[in-house]
């Protein structure tokens, strides 16, 4: 209990502590870059495909194997 006392009592501490003040330069303002907008539509065709049943896996086992 003390170790877990003494442990937390820096941190709880450190989390009251005022914070510094940001600076206020050049950092803190806007991009002035210029960017164009994403397109609106996909960029990719998709073609659908019918839903069929599970097949027999043998064909491209020995497609991949070369036999």
């Amino acid at each position: 209990m003390k170790k877990s006392f003494a442990a937390l009592v820096p941190l709880a501490l450190a989390a009251c502590a005022p914070l510094e003040p940001l600076p206020a330069g050049a950092e803190l303002t806007g991009s002035t870059a210029v960017t164009t907008p994403a397109p609106s539509g996909p960029t990719v065709g998709w073609a659908g495909y019918r839903v069929r049943p599970p097949e027999d896996w043998r064909g491209v086992n020995d497609a991949q194997t070369g036999n």
